[in-house]
């Protein structure tokens, strides 16, 4: 099918999906859950891929790198743009060092499990894979927190400090996804020039601060809403490509940039609200995307679904304990404080498709067991997602911050 086709096309679903909206008390929360989590986009993509309607073919989704590229570097700029000072600075410290402190458990948690299972079921060496599953696996998500919290009417300091975690903990996977590129050079693609770690991982950093630069030098003059939307896909296309290019993070570089622009910009808030409002649009697109690149190539897949699953709520468990040392005084957390960040979102998805679009395996082993990673990531993710609701409602419930009239008749919501 022809690319331009296949673009309108992904742009029409886009669209078409972000419209999608409940009542939340016409819709039970289970459908809603599943519509949140981005389901149904999933399998309309796997129906288009090339197992079933071979609309989205591999050489069709190769010819789609520079709408993925733009996919990824708009979620990176996007949220690079919350880490300005201004908005750091209406918490605590301690509220961030909770955030970081948390998912880097979480990160080294998973690794550990990860390189335990790899070396006990697999001949060779996993260790880019497995890193880069652990860095997707310390990501949350605060859509699930704004789910129960709307749906309870949810108050409270803990819930406020979820949403703080929930948004600001994917900063910690994506540093680790950059500094994985970095590492791995001689394995990725333009791996022709050797560079140590530090350097391939200065080049991302300055590469980043270079867009934000650009973009800051561009808008000194006063620029007009539709002008402003024009230099943000731009300088996302750019980003993203430049770092596509030189095989590093598009994610992390983006991300780099969205800093600059967040902290040393006067249009920051414009630049966010017009990435915002393309957001679910682009979100649904690598939805799409994703369930298009789904290969179910081993049988592998669902013990290590299992295993990547309770891997993850064992390490955010560890994670939320360890963290709640940094708490702020006089805020008490449940023990199960972390299980509450177990939903994932869509920044796990964008890196588990930058990983697979850019790592190149070196033989068929290695080459199957990228497919099977970003399966299992994806299939996760939706588990993650789907059951995260319900960890948040007990979290919560617990710590006493749902309204119990609203909570206690939880039953008959679900249904």
């Amino acid at each position: 099918m022809n690319p331009l086709l296949v673009v309108l096309l992904l742009a029409l679903i886009g669209l078409l999906g972000a419209q999608l909206t409940f009542s939340q008390h016409q819709v039970p929360l289970g459908p809603r859950i599943f519509i949140a989590v981005g389901g149904p986009f999933l399998l309309v993509g796997f129906v288009l891929g090339p197992h079933l309607l071979q609309i989205l073919t591999a050489d069709t989704l190769l010819a789609l790198t520079p709408l993925l590229a733009l996919g990824l570097g708009w979620v990176g700029v996007l949220f690079g743009l919350q880490l300005d000072r201004e908005h750091l600075r209406q918490f605590p410290p301690s509220y961030l060092a909770v955030a970081w402190l948390q998912a880097a458990v979480a990160f080294a948690v998973v690794y550990l499990v990860g390189r335990l299972i790899t070396n006990a079921w697999f001949s060779f060496r996993l260790d880019a894979i497995v890193l880069a599953a652990a860095a997707t696996a310390c990501v949350s998500t605060p859509a699930a927190i704004a789910l129960i919290s709307n749906t309870y009417r949810a108050r409270g300091r803990i819930t406020r400090l979820l949403f703080y975690v929930a948004s600001l903990d994917a900063a910690i996977g994506i540093v680790a996804l950059g500094l994985i590129y970095a590492g791995y050079h001689s394995r990725l693609l333009g791996g022709g020039v050797r560079l140590s770690l530090v350097e391939w991982f200065a080049i991302s950093v300055l590469l980043g601060f270079f867009f934000g630069v650009l973009f800051l030098s561009l808008t000194r003059i006063r620029t007009r809403s539709q002008e402003l939307v024009l230099l943000l896909i731009g300088l996302v296309l750019f980003a993203a490509g430049a770092a596509s290019y030189l095989s590093v993070s598009p994610l992390f570089v983006c991300m780099i940039a969205g800093i600059v622009i967040g902290n040393l910009s006067p249009l920051r808030r414009r630049a966010y609200a017009a990435l915002s409002q393309w957001e679910q649009p682009i979100y649904i697109m690598l939805l799409v995307l994703a369930g298009a690149l789904l290969h179910f190539s081993s049988w592998w897949i669902l013990p290590l679904v299992a295993a990547y699953a309770a891997a993850r709520l064992l390490a955010k468990w560890i994670g939320g304990l360890v963290a709640s040392r940094a708490r702020p005084r006089g805020l008490p957390l449940p023990a199960s404080f972390g299980l509450a960040l177990t939903p994932q979102g869509g920044i796990s998805l964008a890196m588990a498709i930058s990983f697979v679009l850019v790592y190149v395996p070196l033989g068929p082993d290695l080459e199957a067991a990228v497919d099977v990673f970003f399966a299992t990531v994806v299939i996760a993710v939706g588990i993650s997602d789907l059951i995260g609701p319900f960890l948040v409602r007990g979290v919560l419930e617990r710590a006493g911050e749902l309204d119990r009239r609203v909570a206690h008749s939880g039953t008959a919501a679900d249904r």
